[in-house]
């Protein structure tokens, strides 16, 4: 996926699903504020990175495929 994809306004389900793990990765693994995050996304709001942090908590407590995946990013973010 591209960064610009990330940070574009399309609202589909295969950009919106992989831009919620990134913002709560980003909100995971650095000090960044709500505000600053939906920044570097292209300007979202503060209230969308805190859905998409919430949606992730979610995913991240259940064991599932969306647990091993945001698992295996985490992974690979700490790696570098």
């Amino acid at each position: 996926m591209k960064t610009s994809e990330l940070k574009s306004k399309k609202r589909t389900k295969n950009l919106v699903y992989p831009r919620q793990i990134a913002m709560y990765l980003c909100r995971e693994l650095t000090d960044l504020s709500f505000p600053e995050i939906g920044k570097h996304f292209g300007g979202k709001d503060h209230s969308t990175v805190i859905h998409a942090c919430r949606q992730m908590e979610k995913l991240d407590q259940a064991d599932g495929e969306g647990k091993m995946m945001i698992d295996r990013i985490r992974r690979q973010i700490k790696e570098l």
